[in-house]
């Protein structure tokens, strides 16, 4: 048996002296780690919490934030990240939706905090600090965090003791963007995480000297390689603070400074160091792999990347969160004009296959076929949301004499002439921006949820550096004034920035198909036309 917490614990043992988080302005290694999870678990169990319980963080990356990931784990609890640049609505839905007992906040303003926490609460027994701010909210015990390198001991508990967690224990739950304007719980125990982080390890060879960068936030699945398969190998997690995020060149200098060896993220952030970065004037030299993940890489920006790193590993990692990851491609050529980059072979322990819409399985070059995944990698579901669940996990069709759970994904595929696979889009209304998956009728059920407004369409439209730009299109009811401005206010209450369109149109009416849809493809040109203009 083997837990994630557990990659830490061994790690203490054979190097507890090494490096295990590095901060801007501070480090934490492997022993002070261990300790600090130790002591984050022991409160956690003198507060009551039991292994199942869900333990929120709502924070920047920190060395506390990290420590209190590991903590949550090895008290056999799931933890359950927000954005911490998450509007307040979406905090507290994730919060009503995962049933979260404590919170670990920090740099969250208290008038926030207080807003955000859901009404009726009988659950939510505690607050961490990570601040040490000792924030009063209705009475809730604040409890200041207590650093790894003087853990502070926890008081003595009545009842059984601590039980340690098991791979068959949550792990994590990853709240990503739903169609109906509810966000999608993708529940993850340690077993399924470890299928994926250890053979990965391998895939991507890390070693104890690696240095990777921790780019992506917690709450997005990139982050369970940035920590999980560094902690396994015992090498050192760098974190990338927010506030750096919008000033490339200081995440350029960072990757100097900091002798950073291995990097990974979405195309768009790397897209954005390449031109406003300044790299090709650093000594990168220590940058051997750079992965990338979430959305497509346009061929003439990653040439760039190319050129400016010759000598640097380049691997396109393709998944889902409700898969972990199930494909790579090491890229020894850059495709060129507008040839796709294929996303290749599968991880070890994964297998993908491709059906058409007739259910027939598809290998043939050029042939679309719908994309799934079997795996023990894949995760269990979607957090207290059977009907969801039962439409992406489905039983196995080409097995359907014995139970074999697979997971459908949406994405469209076909093969090339050298069995790789290439993806060619989603076959529902899911795209994605800037690295974030966006369901368009997620934005469209707010927009429609606006007194006055009689229909809506988001539409997405394709973007070299984004991925795609947003646009939406909508018709108030006869009489009725909607302005752009109250339509910006009620997404920027359920959503996170990146899901915010770039243009708002009002019209009186929204074009139509001759069987009476929306003419979505009307509007897409159209929108293309708004956007250069």
């Amino acid at each position: 048996m083997r837990t994630l917490d557990e990659l830490v614990a061994s790690a203490a043992r054979r190097t507890p002296t090494a490096p295990a988080i590095r901060a801007v302005d501070a480090h934490i290694d492997y022993a002070a780690l261990d300790r600090g999870a130790s002591w984050v678990a022991a409160e956690l169990h003198h507060l009551g919490i039991v292994p199942g319980d869900r333990v929120a963080l709502w924070a920047p990356k920190s060395i506390r934030c990290v420590t209190a990931i590991v903590g949550i784990l090895r008290a056999g609890c799931a933890y359950v990240p927000i954005d911490p640049a998450a509007p307040l609505d979406r905090a507290r839905t994730i919060l009503e939706q995962s049933g979260a007992t404590v919170l670990f906040c920090g740099g969250v303003p208290l008038t926030v905090l207080g807003r955000a926490l859901p009404a009726e609460r009988p659950k939510l027994l505690a607050l961490f600090d990570l601040d040490n701010g000792s924030p009063v909210i209705d009475g809730l015990p604040a409890i200041a965090f207590a650093d790894g390198a003087v853990p502070r001991p926890a008081p003595p508990r009545s009842g059984p003791p601590m039980r340690a967690p098991i791979d068959a224990d949550l792990a994590y739950i990853l709240f990503t963007s739903g169609s109906t304007g509810r966000p999608k719980g993708v529940a993850i125990t340690h077993a399924q995480s470890l299928a994926f982080v250890e053979p990965a390890s391998e895939i991507f060879e890390l070693v104890a000297s690696d240095v990777v960068a921790s780019h992506a936030s917690f709450n997005f699945d990139l982050s369970i390689i940035d920590l999980f398969c560094t902690f396994a190998v015992g090498a050192s997690v760098a974190l990338i603070p927010e506030r750096y995020l919008a000033f490339p060149a200081r995440i350029g200098a960072m990757i100097q400074d900091a002798r950073i060896t291995v990097w990974n993220s979405v195309p768009s952030a790397l897209i954005q160091l390449t031109h406003h970065g300044h790299l090709a004037g650093r000594d990168l030299s220590s940058l051997r792999l750079v992965m990338f993940a979430g959305e497509p890489y346009p061929s003439v920006h990653l040439a760039r990347l190319a050129e400016i790193l010759p000598r640097t590993k380049l691997l396109n990692v393709y998944g889902q969160t409700e898969a972990n990851s199930s494909t790579y491609f090491p890229i020894a050529t850059v495709p060129k004009g507008d040839q796709p980059l294929p996303i290749g072979k599968t991880f070890p322990n994964y297998e993908v296959f491709a059906l058409d819409l007739e259910g027939r399985r598809v290998s043939t070059p050029g042939v679309e076929g719908e994309l799934y995944v079997r795996s023990n990698a894949v995760a269990s579901g979607y957090w207290n949301d059977p009907e969801r669940t039962g439409r992406a996990f489905v039983q196995n069709p080409l097995q359907p004499a014995r139970r074999d759970m697979v997971y459908r994904t949406g994405d469209r595929v076909t093969h090339d002439a050298d069995g790789n696979l290439i993806f060619l889009g989603r076959a529902d209304a899911v795209v994605k921006v800037r690295g974030v998956r966006v369901e368009l009728g997620e934005l469209e059920s707010i927009v429609l949820a606006i007194e006055g407004v009689s229909e809506c369409a988001a539409i997405a439209v394709p973007h070299q550096e984004l991925t795609n730009q947003l646009v939406i299109f909508y018709a108030p009811a006869e009489g009725v004034e909607v302005t752009p401005d109250t339509v910006i206010a009620a997404l920027a209450r359920r959503v996170s920035r990146v899901m915010i369109p770039e243009k708002l149109i009002s019209d009186r009416s929204l074009p139509r198909t001759p069987n009476g849809k929306i003419d979505r493809r009307s509007l897409v040109d159209r929108a293309a036309i708004v956007l250069k203009g």
